[in-house]
């Protein structure tokens, strides 16, 4: 065989399985330094998407488990509080007892009394005032929501909301010529095709009535006996009912009866969660103020209306809602509305999320009853006299029964989050381990791997060496 000097095949080809070999020992050596089978997309695409997804749920996961702790640690709070209203509920009947019996006098049962009243006071400030951090718990507001509705005030003629979800008010009827029964007058359906603008109502010839807004585009016609009390004009989707007397002799033949205005203000997100029940008024001022206003004038705030895109929070009284774009409060649109707040019994309460994902079935919904005194119903015994006494046996009964039953929810859920916080510490177990088997190393495997990379590192060198050599004896043929 020929021996050839320009290409030293030989060494060229010691030099790429030299290469090969430190390339495999690099690798071997990343994946023993870091622990992972997986460094770089590069190593095994889809192995990384898929334990990455898994790391994200383990993340996901041990939030999760801490969720449901707090949780059963929030439930423990509140059973505390309740413990004691109940030991406060057997001090009462103990007292109740006493007082129904003969052998105690009137001065004792005015003493026996005054201890009630504060055993009463006692424990509705254990009920407002046991919280988790900030939140109450024992108030009947924890896990609750409320609901609201806008409907008329005692000063307007109606409310009412078309199918595009917008609130649309009606308050500006103004008397016509013989329209004596129009001031009773009240929009109770209204369409989605009437547009916004003032509409004129009356008797085009006897016994046939007209709407019409105020540039005649939109209009409808309709025959009536004139003796009913309901005007209804199909088409537009408007009912106009009459509350006292007879719409037919409400307007003159031939007259305009009545002129009405739909304003839409476009009301949305209303959020009346922290809202006590009750009646709310809600007023506009020139200033570009709106005022909020319960029914018992006890609780009231205004603020001033910024935009239409602005959420107008009347923080103090637990009300939200964000007006439409067409609300500018040049006009009066809120005047003479009243909103009623009352409690939602649908709420499936507060929620906790004990999963990695957003649906029911990573959540748990706990709602805490109040147990205040109105709510137990022990609120107003009287134990002063033996009458009273005696009732108040059978109303302490009761609350007893009631906040053992709010007692034993509470059971019921910390038992569920006991065994929602295992299932999580098992599957946090099995997902770690199905995240290791992707993307972490085999470290026996890859020490073997390392070892026979380090082996032919050091041949591959030595052979090179050796590659290199060979070209040197073409020179002993010089002599």
């Amino acid at each position: 065989m020929g021996m050839r000097i320009a290409n030293n095949i030989p060494a060229m080809n010691a030099h790429r399985w030299l290469g090969v070999s430190d390339t495999g020992l690099s690798k071997s050596l990343e994946r023993l330094s870091s622990g992972y089978r997986i460094n770089r997309a590069a190593d095994d695409a889809a192995g990384l998407a898929i334990s990455q997804g898994f790391r994200a749920n383990i993340a996901s996961f041990k939030v999760a488990s801490r969720n449901a702790s707090e949780a059963s640690a929030l439930l423990q709070v509140a059973e505390g509080g309740m413990d004691q209203i109940g030991n406060m509920l057997t001090r009462l009947k103990e007292l109740a007892t006493q007082a129904s019996s003969a052998n105690a006098g009137a001065s004792e049962r005015l003493k026996i009394d005054a201890e009630a009243d504060q055993l009463i006071i006692e424990m509705d400030r254990i009920a407002n005032s046991t919280k988790y951090g900030s939140t109450a718990l024992l108030d009947g507001n924890f896990g609750a929501s409320q609901t609201g509705v806008l409907g008329a005030g005692t000063a307007g003629d109606g409310v009412v909301d078309d199918a595009n979800d917008n609130i649309v008010f009606d308050f500006a009827w103004t008397a016509g010529a013989a329209s004596a029964g129009a001031s009773t007058i009240s929009v109770t359906a209204l369409g989605a095709s009437v547009v916004e603008g003032t509409y004129t109502i009356g008797q085009s010839t006897a016994g046939t009535f007209t709407i019409a807004n105020s540039g005649g585009t939109i209009t409808e016609s309709i025959t009536d006996a004139g003796t009913g009390t309901t005007l209804t004009f199909a088409n537009m989707g408007v009912t106009i009912t009459e509350t006292a007397g007879t719409i037919g002799t409400s307007f003159t033949a031939g007259t305009a009866g009545a002129t009405v205005k739909f304003e839409r203000t476009g009301l949305t997100s209303l959020n009346v969660i922290a809202a006590d029940t009750g009646t709310y008024d809600i007023t506009q001022t020139a200033a570009g103020y709106v005022r909020i206003t319960n029914s018992g004038s006890t609780a009231t705030q205004l603020i001033q209306f910024q935009s239409s895109t602005t959420e107008m929070d009347f923080n103090v009284l637990g009300i939200k809602f964000t007006l439409g774009t067409g609300f500018t409060n040049t006009t009066t649109e809120l005047n003479n509305t009243q909103l009623t707040v009352s409690a939602n019994t649908d709420s499936s309460g507060n929620t906790f999320q004990i999963g990695a994902e957003n649906n029911a079935d990573n959540q748990i919904a706990i709602a805490v009853d109040g147990v205040g005194t109105s709510t137990l119903g022990v609120n107003a015994i009287d134990l002063s006299e033996t009458a009273g006494a005696q009732t108040a046996l059978g109303l302490i009964d009761t609350a007893i029964s009631t906040l053992a039953g709010s007692r034993g929810d509470i059971g019921a859920f910390m038992n569920r989050l006991s065994y929602a916080s295992a299932n999580l510490a098992t599957t946090i177990e099995n997902t770690q381990a199905a995240e290791s088997v992707i993307r972490d190393v085999d470290m026996a495997s890859e020490m073997t791997t390392f070892t026979k990379n380090q082996i032919l590192l050091q041949a591959g060198t030595a052979m090179l060496a050796q590659a290199n050599m060979s070209p040197q004896q073409v020179l002993s043929l010089f002599g």
